[in-house]
């Protein structure tokens, strides 16, 4: 099956969209046996890469869409109030995170209430609030980003 083939120079994202139409494959029961060789397949591609990444051989794409956006996480404009963005970063830091993009990139993340976890999460949004003032157009989002590290530093920097 030719798309079996092309999934080793897949990228994370690739792979990512592959897996959502073989699961709507497999939901609708169409092309059935076909589908689940390609899932198996990705899952084959997806451990091999976790297994790279552990020895240091991988880095993980950035997925399309982030932990914090899937958790619902949002500032600026269109963003949450603070309350809800602390419960949410609570969560991030407490919980087990949905599923995102790669396995490799989800082992990132690390386990809850760890520091591998606390630290990531303090580096993505402090990228993204660093993001934030060098366009320059985003103040409240940025401002919203710095509060937010405040309180990760706060209530969680124990696990540094």
């Amino acid at each position: 099956m030719k798309v079996i083939e092309k999934i080793p120079n897949m990228s994370d994202n690739e792979l990512s969209r592959l897996f959502a139409n073989v699961m709507d494959f497999i939901d609708k029961k169409k092309q059935l046996d076909d589908a689940v060789r390609v899932k198996e397949a990705i899952q084959q591609e997806w451990q091999r890469r976790l297994n790279a990444f552990e020895q240091g051989k991988y880095k993980a794409e950035t997925p399309e869409k982030g932990v914090l956006s899937t958790i619902g996480y949002r500032v600026g404009n269109d963003g949450l109030p603070a309350q809800k963005r602390k419960l949410l970063l609570d969560y991030l830091i407490e919980e087990i995170l949905p599923p995102v993009g790669s396995p490799a990139h989800m082992a990132e993340w690390g386990e809850p209430e760890t520091r591998t976890r606390y630290m990531k999460a303090h580096r993505v949004i402090q990228v993204l609030a660093s993001s934030g003032k060098t366009l320059g157009y985003m103040d409240k989002a940025t401002n919203e980003w710095l509060e937010d590290l405040k309180y990760l530093e706060e209530a969680w920097g124990h696990l540094r």
